[in-house]
């Protein structure tokens, strides 16, 4: 058996000294509260989350606005542009998808254009009248007359010296649609080939 020497009592000695040292230092550190700890864990994860409503946009559709434009007649087409010649009172009417865009007044004659349904089949910026005295602009032409002229919308035609030969309102012309300066340019530039003008009555 092997015995202690006074060397080996020393270091024993040493090391005890040692750890209750250690024992002491750590008796001495502040403990962390555990529910102070878990109060601050707590308050991160269970921090309310925003409404959905605030982040997310409704669902429900809004109503359609309601069109009040008048509906075109049954007798002209509901698609696409339409064109109503009303001989009787004397107005032009323009529609899209049949619904009313515009409402005109004009002076057609008493017998034409003939009632029926039409299409455009030329236009002209500018015209003159048989014997040149009067001038008009912004013609559409869309059929011809029982005499071989051409039958058109047309700005109010002008002499001379720029005055309307007659206001509109009337069946003063002799078979053409005339209209004001501002919508026979208009309806020069808005009609196609495939715009139906249909005369009523």
């Amino acid at each position: 058996m092997r015995r202690f020497s006074t060397g080996d009592g020393m270091r024993v000695a040493a090391a005890g000294a040692i750890v209750a040292g250690l024992v002491l230092a750590l008796w001495a550190v502040p403990a962390v509260s555990p529910s102070a700890v878990g109060v601050s864990i707590a308050s991160a994860d269970t921090s309310p989350s925003p409404p959905a409503s605030s982040t997310t946009t409704s669902s429900t559709p809004k109503p359609k606005p309601i069109d009040k434009r008048p509906k075109a007649p049954k007798f002209v087409p509901h698609k696409g542009k339409a064109i109503y010649i009303d001989r009787k009172h004397q107005r032009v009417y323009l529609y899209v998808d049949g619904r009313q865009i515009d409402k005109i007044k004009c002076s057609t004659s008493s017998t034409l254009p003939r009632r029926g349904t039409y299409h455009m089949m030329r236009k002209r910026k500018q015209s003159w009248s048989f014997n040149g005295a009067v001038t008009f602009y912004w013609q559409v032409i869309f059929t011809v007359g029982p005499h071989g002229h051409n039958i058109a919308f047309h700005s109010v035609p002008v002499d001379s010296s720029g005055n309307e030969i007659a206001p509109v309102g009337s069946p003063v012309s002799h078979g053409c649609v005339r209209l004001p300066y501002g919508k026979a340019k208009f309806l020069y530039f808005w009609i196609t080939k495939k715009t139906p003008i249909v005369v009523r009555p």
